[in-house]
C-alpha cells in the first residue's frame, strides 16, 4: 500500500518540523491576576529581607556598641628587630 504525502516524509526518512504552536489566549483579567501576585512575592520577600536586616543589626542595639569607630584607639606596636646569629666559616 502506498504512502501518502511528500517522499521525505515516507519510511525511516522522516523530516522533522517545527511543532505546530497552539495559541493561547490569555485574557486581560488573568494577566493582571498574575501580575498582582507577582507584585504580592515581591512585597512579601521584601519584607522578609527587611526582617532579617533588623535581626541581624539588633545586637548592636541590645550592646550598645559603637557602629562608627571604636571606644579606645588600638595601642600602636612597635616593630622588634630579631639579631641574627654571627656568620659561620665553612669547613675547608
Amino acid at each position: 500500500m502506498p504512502r501518502r504525502g511528500p517522499p521525505a516524509a515516507r519510511g525511516h526518512l522522516r523530516l522533522a518540523t517545527a511543532p505546530v504552536e497552539r495559541r493561547r489566549r490569555d485574557g486581560r483579567a488573568r494577566l493582571l491576576a498574575r501580575a498582582a501576585a507577582a507584585r504580592l512575592a515581591l512585597l512579601a520577600v521584601t519584607l522578609v529581607a527587611w526582617a532579617s536586616i533588623v535581626l541581624a543589626l539588633a545586637p548592636l542595639l541590645w550592646r550598645r556598641a559603637p557602629v562608627r569607630g571604636r571606644l579606645r584607639p588600638l595601642r600602636v606596636r612597635e616593630a622588634r628587630v630579631i639579631p641574627l646569629e654571627p656568620r659561620r666559616k665553612a669547613l675547608s
